[in-house]
């Protein structure tokens, strides 16, 4: 897809991956619209990008809210040309058995029906003029499980699964769908009390050393746009233990369960 003088409306675009994604799409000569459930904190990134970016309040666990959005956007800057759900949440390190049924059932809101909202938003008028995107941002979480992390890696799998479902879906309608797994990047959620826990044996100085800049996964996210690729690897040191996952799976092929199936 050609982004010059195009429309992307990105989640979760007050900070972190969302804003740099929208900074890397304005580069490309996009209009952006970076949606938030803090308007401040849009409005300041939208601010920093100029006259190509725009703010708006979101939470995009409500589908009036998606439907209303989608209208004030349609309505002052046209087509949505590209959709990247991006807005997600974070849990402290938690056993699963003991992780408080109410945040798993915000994470699995904001991370898994927070993108569908956004999928049954968009992906219909783009199916109607068979042309668009979407990025929907998973995690290395989506990729990898890890222990004290479940809620989040359940929520990033889904993620995962959804996004490789719609990029099926929507190849006849020449809609294209990328899914982004990002590891450790500079954003609000990143510099949390909740990522402070997790690598308190590190000091803050050199943690902050280690998280990449949003910019340059929001130019990784414009070139999959650009060229319609299916995944988005920031991160690729986590490539050995994707490479043990993937053996790990492929060695369970054997013989079928039933004898002469």
């Amino acid at each position: 897809m050609e982004l010059s003088g195009k429309t992307a409306f990105i989640t979760g675009g007050g900070g972190g991956i969302g804003a740099g994604i929208g900074a890397a799409l304005v580069e490309r000569g996009m209009r952006v619209i970076l949606a938030d459930l803090d308007l401040s904190r849009a409005q300041k990134e939208a601010r920093a990008l100029g006259d190509a970016a725009s703010a708006l309040c979101l939470d995009v666990t409500s589908q009036v809210g998606w439907t209303e959005a989608r209208l004030a956007v349609e309505t002052s800057h046209g087509p949505i040309d590209v959709l990247c759900n991006n807005a997600g949440i974070a849990t402290p390190p938690l056993l699963l058995d003991e992780t408080p049924p109410a945040l798993f059932a915000k994470v699995m809101a904001v991370n898994v029906t927070g993108v569908f909202n956004g999928i049954c938003a968009f992906a219909p008028r783009m199916k109607a003029r068979r042309a668009g995107h979407i990025v929907n941002t998973a995690s290395l979480n989506g990729l990898l499980a890890h222990g004290t992390f479940g809620a989040y890696s359940a929520s990033k799998f889904a993620v995962t699964g959804m996004s490789d479902a719609l990029r099926q879906e929507l190849a006849p309608f020449g809609v294209g769908v990328s899914t982004l797994y990002p590891g450790l990047t500079r954003s609000y959620m990143s510099l949390s009390e909740e990522t402070a826990k997790l690598m308190a044996d590190m000091p803050e100085e050199q943690r902050r050393a280690q998280m990449m800049d949003p910019l340059w996964l929001g130019r990784a996210v414009a070139r999959a746009i650009e060229t319609n690729a299916e995944h988005i690897i920031t991160h690729p040191a986590a490539k050995p233990e994707v490479a043990r996952r993937q053996a790990a799976l492929l060695a369970a092929f054997g013989e079928p369960a039933q004898p002469g199936y």
